[in-house]
């Protein structure tokens, strides 16, 4: 292939994947103090063993949602070819 480009779908893709593995990292961590509290014993009794089982549950799906994302961009920018034809999709994929 003469004349190919840079590929901007890919290079998106990459600046998207830095943004989202950060975030991934905070949802991995957002309830790591609620369920220290609780390990220490800052709420016992009542309704806080179903709180806390709900609040791991929930901690255990935001992490799997967030990996879940970086594993799909991962997967995308693997498959994206460094370089494209000028009239290639990845060119013009803002406007699709």
């Amino acid at each position: 292939m003469t004349g190919e480009v840079p590929n901007p779908y890919k290079s998106a893709v990459g600046r998207a994947l830095g943004t989202v593995r950060g975030h991934a990292t905070t949802v991995s961590t957002a309830l790591d103090a609620a369920k220290k509290a609780f390990a220490a014993g800052a709420w016992t009794g009542g309704t806080s063993a179903a709180f806390l089982t709900d609040l791991t549950g929930n901690g255990t799906s935001a992490k799997g949602g967030a990996d879940a994302c970086v594993t799909e961009l991962e997967s995308i920018y693997a498959k994206e070819p460094d370089k494209v034809e000028p009239g290639a999709w990845q060119i013009h994929w803002r406007n699709l």
